[in-house]
């Protein structure tokens, strides 16, 4: 079956056997169609089942034939697995470093009480130069 890609134009060729397992894989999935990728630009192809199933050859009836019996199979022994070395000593886990602590130094309060008081003594020469008023 060929196919040929929307994206680039691409042909490439789908064999016997791929059509086959396309069919098998977009029947277990329950899929109206089966996703080829283009090998020259992996654009994604989709493909109708239906062209599949016209593509795929006629299925070949089967003959049973009777089946013989295997032979007997001798008994397997299996080898013994040789000791395992011993690995090498893992280097001790790393020391979390220090980490410097940092002291919180308090700022110094604004100066706000030194003009406060020079406010108030401003206040009090005006109330003592202006005698008020009977």
């Amino acid at each position: 079956m060929e196919l040929r890609c929307p994206n680039c134009g691409w042909t490439s060729e789908l064999t016997t056997e791929a059509v086959g397992a396309a069919i098998a894989a977009a029947e277990q999935h329950q899929a109206d169609h089966h996703i080829e990728h283009c090998p020259r630009c992996q654009w994604v192809i989709r493909v109708p089942l239906e062209e599949l199933r016209v593509a795929a050859p006629a299925p070949v009836p089967v003959v049973e034939e009777p089946v013989a019996p295997p032979p007997p199979v001798a008994p397997v022994v299996e080898p013994v697995p040789a000791p395992k070395k011993p690995r090498a000593a893992r280097k001790p886990a790393a020391k979390p470093k220090k980490v410097a602590v940092k002291k919180v130094v308090k700022k110094a309060a604004p100066k706000k009480a030194a003009v406060k008081k020079a406010v108030k003594k401003l206040v009090k020469k005006v109330a003592k130069a202006k005698p008020k008023a009977k």
